[in-house]
């Protein structure tokens, strides 16, 4: 008996990631915190995150570049 194989045709696109869209993701978290968008129990996992994003901006964000794209600012209640 033979096998009837039918391959389906994917179109596979490359997925570009920019500095400008983790800076939009990092805005995003901190604007969700201050909102209240997160349980307390969640809070430390959400702000390591937010650290990494917050770091890895500012290592791959050139000098010129910086100036149109400004780094979020951690926010520390006192």
């Amino acid at each position: 008996m033979a096998k009837n194989t039918k391959k389906t045709e994917a179109t596979e696109e490359a997925v570009i990631l920019s500095i400008q869209d983790i800076v939009l993701s990092a805005n995003i978290i901190d604007l969700a915190t201050q909102r209240g968008a997160f349980k307390a129990a969640e809070a430390g996992q959400v702000g390591a995150c937010f650290e990494k994003l917050v770091a890895f901006i500012k290592a791959n964000t050139p000098e010129a570049a910086a100036e149109e794209a400004p780094v979020p600012e951690t926010t520390e209640e006192k």
